[in-house]
């Protein structure tokens, strides 16, 4: 399986390389002849094929550790990366497929790639779960975390995409031109259903608690940086829609709180004592 990991992520980085190159190709060919029009074109699709394979090489991954450990890989942090990595994936071709917006992966691919290669560095074989674990409540925590944490890493390029774009026009302090919305319009996205996704993580993993240990509560980093996070996007999506806040503030605000998730899944382990190991 750890052979199939590496394939996956040299893919990946073969398919990131032709996903830049289709950028620049498509960027040199606004107003250019139709030969670079179709060069960029090319590429594009390229990449994306590229990708997808990789995806599903990845997806082979997972099955096959699920189907050899009798359960989801989601119980160490080498699995938790491999699980969180193809969620960004799939995010990055759901923004290509329904937004028609490819600079949105020149973020999230890296990143993908990143966790995907941090993971293979945390491999190990599959592991009995403890009887503690062996609840379905204990794997729904753990995959609508990391699928929030997936969508809120899909935000945090929107928004920064968003700032580059806006700064780059003539459109004001909160102003920018149209692909600058539709980067704003991915991190709006991202975060509403990340947020959706954490606050399920979040309600599991209580039930988790109460069954495992009898309580919903416990005063430790990690549960206190996760409510961290919760109150965060929520305060997010309350400027957003409630008080109508727009433009760069939000942006900001997005950014802001994707450094958060990264702080309470990697700062929290390394820095704090905690009974979560990821």
């Amino acid at each position: 399986m750890e052979t199939l990991l590496v394939v996956s992520l040299m893919i990946y980085i073969t398919g990131f390389v032709l996903w830049v190159a289709g950028c620049v190709a498509a960027r040199r060919a606004s107003g250019a002849s139709s030969g670079s029009s179709a060069l960029s074109d090319r590429l594009n699709r390229l990449s994306l094929l590229v990708v997808i394979a990789a995806l599903i090489v990845h997806t082979v991954l997972i099955g096959l550790r699920t189907y050899y450990s009798a359960r989801l890989p989601v119980a160490a942090v080498g699995e938790t990366l491999l699980f969180y990595s193809w969620c960004v994936i799939v995010a990055s071709l759901f923004v290509v497929l329904r937004y028609r917006e490819r600079v949105t992966g020149l973020v999230t691919i890296p990143i993908g790639i990143i966790a995907l290669a941090i993971g293979l560095s945390r491999w190990s074989p599959p592991k009995t779960l403890p009887l503690i674990l062996r609840t379905v409540w204990f794997e729904i925590h753990v995959i609508a975390s990391f699928a929030g944490y997936a969508l809120f890493s899909l935000a945090f390029a929107g928004a920064l995409l968003y700032l580059i774009r806006s700064f780059g026009s003539s459109g004001g302090p909160e102003g920018g031109s149209g692909s600058a919305e539709t980067s704003l319009g991915v991190a709006r996205t991202g975060v509403v259903w990340g947020f959706f996704l954490f606050s399920a993580s979040m309600f599991s993993g209580a039930v988790w608690g109460y069954l495992a240990w009898g309580t919903y509560w416990m005063w430790e980093p990690k549960i206190l940086w996760s409510f961290i996070v919760w109150f965060w996007f929520a305060g997010t999506m309350h400027a957003w829609y409630v008080r109508s806040w727009k433009g760069r503030t939000l942006a900001i605000l997005t950014i802001l709180g994707f450094v958060v998730v990264g702080f309470t899944y990697l700062g929290v382990g390394l820095l704090m004592k905690s009974s979560h190991s990821f």
